[in-house]
């Protein structure tokens, strides 16, 4: 009988080769792994001669992410079908979920028009022509760091790993003292504008 992949994260399997024996195992690609970008193998053979396949996940590629707030049914990204993106971030934690989707992504112009403060945006704009090239440069030269720091503080949230405070128009959102010695950022600077959060920094 077939095995069904859709069902399972791991299937093992012996496959006998006059007498040779090789283990095969198929696994789902975690989330960080497509986060940090560059090639990645479909087949890796660890030291024991185990060979483990690589199956992409696809049931991340959402036209957007719903969210309950009050009772009411907020989609936090859409993705729309003339190829433009919108973005909610009516919670602090938006912010960090589409923050972290884009740079999985590469969507460095969107993480530029939607999720940046807007005096962050006139700091670089104040530079020069080259505000956005710069902006862009910083965004890829952490984008690993940053990833690592959001997926963290996404999967950290529920059990209690993640700090969050805001006023009426600042906050921050970082990883607890004994989780983010770990981590080469450890949280970012958020403001408040036209009640969705931006960010205006990183710690």
């Amino acid at each position: 009988m077939p095995c069904r992949l859709s069902i399972l994260t791991l299937i093992v399997a012996t496959v006998s080769i006059g007498c040779e024996t090789k283990r095969v195992e198929y696994r789902k690609r975690p989330a960080w792994m497509s986060i940090m970008g560059g090639d990645q193998a479909a087949v890796s053979v660890r030291e024991d001669g185990t060979e483990v396949h690589w199956i992409e996940d696809r049931s991340r590629e959402l036209h957007g992410f719903e969210q309950t707030i009050g009772g009411e049914q907020v989609r936090i990204r859409t993705d729309h079908e003339d190829g433009t993106i919108e973005l909610r971030t009516v919670l602090p934690m938006h912010l960090v979920v589409n923050l972290l989707e884009c740079l999985r992504r590469s969507e460095y112009r969107v993480i530029w028009t939607q999720l940046i403060s807007s005096e962050q945006r006139d700091w670089y704009e104040a530079r020069g022509d080259g505000g956005y090239d710069e902006f862009l440069s910083w965004f890829q030269r952490h984008r690993k760091d940053l990833a690592t720091l959001l997926n963290r503080m996404h999967a950290g949230k529920v059990f209690g790993e993640v700090m969050i405070s805001t006023g009426d128009e600042y906050g921050t959102v970082g990883l607890r003292p004994n989780v983010a010695y770990d981590f080469k950022l450890n949280g970012i600077n958020i403001t408040r504008e036209d009640g969705e959060w931006k960010i205006s920094g990183v710690y």
